[in-house]
């Protein structure tokens, strides 16, 4: 079914699959799931790895991509989960799918601490793997995170090139991330995807990196299954998907671009149809989530609006960063280029994200019921990683097209 196609357009093909596997394997849960299904789950994972390791032959970023994969899955399993939202929320859901053998094990609403609210799509892979190896143990299932990170991580690859560029993008990565990759958090996951999206809706509706040989078909199934698999992650996925949407359409409107409905529904509509169809199950079983509904929010963000001290408290905890300095580089770059071209449309369309994704992170610490000093510090840092992530791969758009100008002129 490749035999036409780029390299590129198969591993993103290939990528798409791997989400949508995810997803499905999320709803089997929600049947008798047995170790036939599991084994079933395991064999479309490995066949469409098998498959993305031959395309890779043709791509050194994707090869290079792929290496590094590899090197977190060993990362992931030589050391332990002992972080608290790893261990008592992430793995606790996965343990919990495992036993009961139904996805929706949390939602008895057993040991609330855990934030039973939260998506189960990551906890559900992790009980299939562990399914597939016949018992449960602390470190096998956290491998799901591995996995998880292969998509978003092929969109990079794919789209910068030459290789330096996806070297910077991984390196960079690291730095800002870190353990975040392979600690059984979910943070440094739902960045990539989050940063997967943006580069894909920005190719599909600015015209971005025209000169990729792949089809609108192969990309906009790629920006569904992505859109579909950040809003299952946790929370904030949702809450993303929701301020893309309105970027977009903003974004169309100033650049003066013909608003496409149908499509942008088509490409929106799974996400919020997992989050949504969550959401009513959450509704159903009475579980609700702790920001929400413990106390008064609006009266809490009402009264932290007129407390110096509280405003102050939250902006240092998430802008007083060393990665914001990614922020002025990219104002600094993007005065390089013309209103008209798609490099300045897709790094405004980047910035108006991580500058709203940001303020909205900043009226939800307003709002939170808990001690403030307690919620950032254990917090913020984590929660601002999506917009620290963005504005680096704002950055690195600029960059790479600085550097094809020059190119160019020689």
């Amino acid at each position: 079914m490749f035999a036409n196609n780029s390299a590129e357009s198969k591993v993103l093909w290939l990528a798409t699959a791997l989400c949508l596997t995810f997803i499905v394997n999320q709803y089997l849960w929600l049947l008798n799931y047995t170790y036939i299904s599991s084994l079933a789950i395991g064999l479309s994972i490995l066949t469409i790895l098998v498959f993305m390791i031959g395309a890779a032959k043709k791509s050194p970023e994707i090869t290079f991509v792929l290496l590094i994969v590899c090197f977190l899955g060993i990362m992931t399993l030589g050391s332990a989960t002992f972080a608290w939202d790893a261990r008592s929320i992430w793995l606790f859901h996965a343990k919990r799918i495992y036993f009961d053998n139904h996805l929706l094990a949390q939602l008895d609403n057993y040991a609330a601490f855990s934030h039973n609210d939260y998506p189960a799509l990551l906890p559900a892979l992790s009980a299939t793997l562990a399914k597939i190896i016949g018992h449960w143990n602390e470190v096998f299932p956290k491998a799901t995170n591995v996995l998880f990170i292969l998509p978003p991580l092929v969109v990079i690859g794919v789209v910068f090139t030459p290789l330096r560029y996806t070297v910077f993008f991984i390196i960079a990565l690291f730095f800002m991330v870190g353990t975040l990759l392979t600690n059984g958090f979910m943070d440094g996951i739902l960045s990539l995807y989050i940063v997967a999206s943006l580069i894909l809706l920005s190719i599909l509706f600015f015209e971005w990196k025209q000169n990729l040989k792949i089809s609108r078909g192969v990309l906009s199934a790629s920006a569904m299954s992505h859109l579909a698999v950040l809003a299952g992650i946790k929370n904030e996925g949702t809450m993303a998907a929701l301020i893309l949407l309105f970027c977009l359409l903003a974004s169309l409107a100033i650049d003066k671009k013909r608003i496409e409905i149908p499509k942008i529904l088509v490409l929106f509509l799974p996400a919020f149809m997992i989050s949504g169809i969550w959401l009513l199950l959450c509704h159903q079983y009475g579980v609700g989530n702790d920001v929400a509904t413990s106390g008064n929010f609006i009266g809490t963000l009402t009264n932290r609006l007129s407390d110096a001290f509280s405003i102050h408290s939250i902006a240092d905890a998430l802008y007083y960063k060393k990665w914001i300095v990614f922020l002025p580089l990219c104002l600094f770059l993007i005065y390089f280029f013309q209103k008209n071209e798609a490099s300045f449309k897709t790094a405004s369309f980047l910035l108006r994200f991580g500058l709203l994704y940001s303020f909205s992170l900043f009226f939800v610490y307003l709002g939170t019921p808990h001690d403030l000093q307690w919620h950032l510090a254990t917090s913020a840092k984590r929660t601002m990683l999506p917009v620290f992530l963005t504005f680096m791969t704002c950055f690195l758009v600029l960059f790479t097209e600085c550097a094809s100008k020059n190119n160019n002129k020689k």
